[in-house]
């Protein structure tokens, strides 16, 4: 059970402010809709099944915290930090994540459709089968990420780095990647009609869907850098 209220947090607001320390606390099950907690601090906290929709919440801290079916559509959590966040059935859908701390946190199935992650670092993040249809990831770093399965539709990956990614499996049906660097990615059955490639830098590492020419796309392969030395 919650340790506190809604009226509880709302009253503390009201007297220091939008930054709050919640650290450890029990706030399973709130409705903290639509509140300004920008700035606070959920370390270990419990927020199972807490609903934050529409809710301000940047540059906060969620480190190691428990959102177990918590609901952070339409909140804006950008700048904040989730890395060791337990996240199994969040929601995600329409959440602003821009340059958000995301490296090596596990959303595996979950719903980010129309969700704003660019700059963010999701590097070695797990995102087997997550939803992305029509997100923003524009320069997020995704290097190593576990993609494989993901519902890719329409995604914008402009100048993002995809570096050793695996993209394997996905529905890529319109996904914009201009500019994006898809060096040793791996790309195997992945549904590729209408996407955009142009500027995109791949090696020879890349592995691609059968009988895709990445040329014709625009994309471009990464020339191996030639090292002069003194003998």
């Amino acid at each position: 059970m919650a340790t506190v209220n809604r009226q509880d947090i709302e009253d503390k607001i009201s007297v220091e402010g939008s930054a709050l320390s919640f650290m450890g606390q029990d706030l399973s099950g709130l409705d903290l809709s639509t509140l300004e907690l920008s700035g606070s601090d959920f370390r270990g906290a419990n927020l199972s099944g807490v609903n934050f929709k529409g809710a301000q919440v940047r540059e906060a801290n969620f480190s190691e915290a428990n959102l177990e079916n918590a609901n952070l559509s339409q909140a804006n959590l950008s700048g904040s930090v989730l890395v060791g966040a337990q996240l199994p059935g969040v929601n995600l859908a329409e959440t602003y994540l821009l340059k958000a701390h995301l490296a090596g946190v596990d959303l595996s199935g979950v719903n980010m459709a129309k969700c704003k992650v660019d700059e963010a670092d999701l590097s070695g993040a797990k995102l087997a089968g997550v939803n992305l249809d029509r997100a923003y990831l524009m320069r997020a770093n995704l290097s190593e990420v576990d993609l494989s399965q993901a519902n890719l539709s329409q995604t914008n990956f402009k100048d993002a780095n995809l570096t050793q990614a695996n993209l394997s499996e996905t529905n890529m049906r319109a996904t914009f990647l201009e500019g994006a660097d898809l060096s040793g990615a791996n790309l195997r059955q992945a549904m590729v009609a209408q996407a955009i490639f142009r500027r995109a830098a791949y090696d020879d590492q890349t592995v691609w869907p059968d009988d895709f020419d990445p040329v014709e796309t625009g994309a471009t392969i990464k020339k191996k850098k030639k090292w002069f030395g003194l003998f």
